[in-house]
């Protein structure tokens, strides 16, 4: 029955992105991606996304694009049922005898409102259907039986050629037998799934080719590596505040997310590992991660919450350069470890007045499916459509040019030409030499406009 309750009122907190339309990379990929299967496992994919090898999720466009054509109802769909998966599966995952804990932690996963990019965005959703297989392998691989762990391990291979994120799980497998087992941990339990891993790498590299999608930030691995702890801490701020959510945020001043091809990389060249910035979001990493190692025992759950963060965040570090250093759907496999250690501390405390029967525990617990469930309802209706997300973006980071312009490319097709003056102008002012939007200005009023960001 709780599962059940966990689902619907994940449900209600998302049924209005059925009213949203294709924003950002929806136009491309949902009206112009039919791949064969063959093309899929080739590596085709549209024109500007080249760098990613996602077989899998190529297929499930060739059959939706067949089944659906346009139609962004039967997308969102996808969406929908894929979350709804992800957050039975977390349930089903922590699964403790009094079921408070997985109640607490699948609903708290349900409804976060950092999911809303994930879910609310349907290319973005594609690729999470990769997660679905990778929770469900991770779920079948707990139940340690010989059939289960086979299920475990194809489902796992349908992960790693749907979505790169999912490559982490031989060592989440590794971190859960070091922290949960640790009697009978053992490096072996992991193989098959490493072995897997290989496999994807070696037909990605080998066979296709593909590597990545962009250079390191400004060129350089030692900037690239000192940008990320500043990274690390702002999707920690995500997670515990998600009131400004953003699809390209501003990680530093000067420092945007977004940086493929070569976009703002001044500030990111300026920094040193002496700053103070980089310094202290370093400090926050290690203190987190020393107190996860040396308190395992006293509190496993919090424990394997913070390395399954840390851990999943892998692929996005940057190791191999992906041209958007921060993304809010990097975080739905990560926010499985968040919601372990808040709904762990919730239902554990020691402290008699948090306690959830009799306490404030409860009442904490309501508190957070209002915000979380109100924020998501809320933050779904951002992404109605380009120049409604656009606003919004322009609205929490006013200094950054690529919003408005982006904002003044949508209100021009739109036929909204004198606001997307203001926007061109607006984007002009913060960066003068911005010839994308210099270059639109001029021929705003003769409807010639180059394609937006993809």
């Amino acid at each position: 029955m709780q599962i059940f309750t966990v689902l619907f009122i994940t449900a209600v907190a998302y049924v209005n992105i059925f009213f949203n339309g294709p924003v950002i990379d929806d136009k491309v990929f949902l009206r112009k991606y039919c791949p064969s299967v063959v093309e899929a496992f080739r590596g085709v994919v549209p024109k500007g996304h080249e760098g990613v090898y996602r077989p899998v999720r190529g297929v499930i466009y060739s059959i939706y694009c067949r089944v659906w054509g346009g139609d962004v109802w039967g997308y969102h769909l996808h969406s929908f049922l894929v979350h709804l998966a992800a957050t039975g599966l977390v349930y089903l995952i922590i699964d403790d005898k009094r079921r408070r804990l997985s109640f607490i932690a699948a609903l708290l996963f349900g409804l976060h409102p950092v999911h809303t990019e994930s879910i609310t965005y349907m290319a973005a959703s594609m690729e999470m259907a990769g997660i679905v297989f990778m929770l469900a392998s991770f779920y079948l691989y707990l139940k340690k039986s010989r059939p289960y762990v086979i299920l475990s391990i194809l489902f796992a291979t349908l992960a790693f050629f749907t979505y790169e994120m999912t490559l982490t799980l031989p060592l989440l497998i590794l971190w859960y037998e070091f922290i949960c087992t640790p009697l009978h941990f053992s490096l072996r339990k992991a193989w098959p799934y490493f072995g897997v891993v290989f496999f994807y790498i070696l037909v990605r590299m080998g066979s296709v080719g593909i590597v990545g999608r962009a250079p390191y930030l400004a060129n350089s691995v030692y900037l690239t590596a000192i940008t990320m702890p500043r990274v690390i801490v702002k999707y920690i701020e995500l997670l515990v505040c998600p009131v400004n959510l953003a699809n390209n945020h501003v990680i530093a001043p000067g420092i945007e997310a977004f940086v493929y091809r070569g976009y703002r990389t001044a500030a990111i060249a300026a920094q040193s590992i002496l700053d103070q910035e980089v310094l202290l979001s370093l400090m926050v990493i290690m203190v987190i991660i020393a107190w996860a190692v040396t308190h395992r025992k006293e509190y496993p759950l919090i424990s394997f919450g913070i390395g399954w963060f840390f851990i999943s965040l892998l692929p996005v570090l940057e190791i191999v350069p992906q041209g958007s250093m921060l993304n809010e759907r990097s975080l739905y496999l990560a926010s499985f470890g968040f919601v372990l250690i808040v709904s762990s501390l919730i239902c554990n405390t020691p402290w008699p007045p948090l306690k959830l029967r009799g306490g404030m525990g409860g009442v904490i617990v309501l508190l957070l499916i209002l915000f979380y469930g109100g924020r998501t309802y809320l933050r779904n209706m951002d992404w109605r459509s380009p120049i409604t997300l656009w606003k919004y973006e322009a609205q929490i980071h006013p200094k950054s040019e690529l919003a408005f312009y982006s904002l003044g490319v949508y209100y021009g097709q739109s036929g909204e030409k004198e606001k997307a003056f203001a926007a061109y102008k607006k984007a002009l002012e913060l960066k003068p030499q911005f010839w994308q939007a210099e270059n639109n200005l001029k021929n705003l009023f003769t409807d010639r406009f180059p394609p937006t960001r993809e």
